[in-house]
Order: structure tokens, then sequence, then C-alpha cells
């Protein structure tokens, strides 16, 4: 049994993989809290994974908080995924592999694994990165966006007298309150950048992806899409599954 988690920027979401089957785990919030009591409470009760395996891209401090955990807990060290120049039919288009996010590496894995002709591959959380995979699995590149919290926090950051809801409710496209009408145009403005980069994209490439969408807002922003989008929620854990056999 392995656990597998994929950190974010704001979130940790896992699974339990066992013999190739992926079993439904969780996802917490961790920005200001306590991660321990959080972990705790999200894997303290599971059987003692034999592996853990892990996509981190919030950073070192994060990274040696699980390693912690984990040690104290069941003795065992995580082991964080890296990106690398190919894997499992997939090449990546940078210049320094590395550079490239290793949740955006896992997502293209998962989404090749799945699909064999040319993709777009959409992942909302805090960032919003787009990523085209040519038929073959060729990486040709990708875009990063502010994601619709960040977009939020910017006009905030800039005007008076704004406050945003716990709870937004905005009813496209007419929101009936400031708060609203920040969050709802703030998810406009992220799927309309999706719309204009997909058609790019497909224009650039010669051919027209499909689109594969992921990621925290995927189901706010999904609505919204002029482009049919194929929504998949575990895509980083479905391919963090699959480099878990070769870590």
């Amino acid at each position: 049994m392995m656990l597998l988690l994929d950190i974010g920027n704001t979130s940790v979401k896992w699974v339990i993989l066992e013999d190739t089957v992926m079993s439904p785990g969780g996802c917490f919030q961790y920005q200001g809290e306590d991660f321990n009591a959080l972990a705790q409470a999200a894997w303290g009760e599971l059987q003692a994974p034999g592996k853990i395996v892990v996509s981190n891209v919030a950073g070192s401090d994060m990274g040696e908080k699980l390693a912690d955990w984990a040690r104290s807990r069941w003795g065992l060290t995580p082991v964080y995924v890296r990106v690398a120049d190919k894997a499992f039919g997939v090449s990546n288009a940078y210049a320094r592999p590395t550079d490239l996010g290793v949740d955006r590496w896992a997502a293209m894995i998962g989404a090749h694994a799945s699909a064999a002709g040319a993709l777009c591959i959409i992942d909302c959380g805090t960032a919003v990165t787009l990523d085209f995979l040519a038929a073959g699995g060729i990486h040709e590149g990708g875009l990063i966006l502010p994601g619709v919290a960040m977009l939020q926090r910017v006009l905030l950051n800039n005007t008076a007298d704004i406050n945003l809801s716990n709870d937004p409710q905005f009813a496209a496209p007419f929101a009936r309150g400031t708060a609203d009408a920040v969050h709802g145009g703030a998810i406009y403005t992220v799927a309309a950048a999706i719309d204009h980069i997909v058609v790019d994209m497909g224009v650039a490439a010669g051919t027209r992806p499909e689109v594969i969408i992921t990621g925290g807002d995927a189901e706010q922003i999904q609505p919204l899409l002029s482009c049919s989008a194929r929504h998949e929620p575990d895509l980083v854990l479905k391919g963090l599954a699959i480099l878990a056999g070769e870590s």
C-alpha cells in the first residue's frame, strides 16, 4: 500500500494506492493551520503504508514538515517525485526540465496515459497552468496564469472598501453584490483566458486538442468555458501513481 500526496500551494490532496487501484482519500487546506494536527486527523488512523510518494510544489519547509510527521508516526521518509527529461511516453519541452512544476509533470503523465492524441491540460489551483501535449506525448510548452483567488487578492489590494464573502453566491453573469461580483469577475477572467489560449495553442500546433481540466477551481471554471473540457479531479494523483512505480 502506498500513500500518494499532491501538495499544492494551499492544500494537500491524497489517495491510497494498492495493487494499482486508487482508493478515495481526502483533501485539506493547510495555510495558517497546524500541519501536524491536520496530518494526524487525515492519516493518523491509517495502516502504515509501505511507501509515501509525494508531488510537492509548496517548498522545502512543507516537505520537511511532512517528513518529520511521517518519520515520527511510521518511521518512513517520503519519496519526493522529481521532473525528468522523459518518462512514461512524455517528453519535457523545458530546456531545464526541473524548472517545470512537478504537479504539471505528473498531470501530463496522467493525461497521456488516458489519451493518445493531442491534449491541452489545465490545472486550476492557486495558479492556473496550461500545458500542450502533442500526439505521442511531446510537450510543446505551456503558460501560467493567476488563479481565481489570486486575482481577487490583486483587486482587494488595490481598492478600498471591498470585502470578500466566505461563501460567494454570484449568479453568472449578474452578481448582485460587490463580493460576489469580484468573485464572478475573477472566474470569468480565468475562463476567458483559458478559452483564448486553447484556441491559440491549437492553431499554433495545427491540431485541435482534447482539453482536460483539473484542480480545486475546475468545477466553478468549467461551466463558463466555451471549449469542451473533460474534468479529471485526480489527474495529478493519477500521474503520481504511475511515477510511483519508478520511485
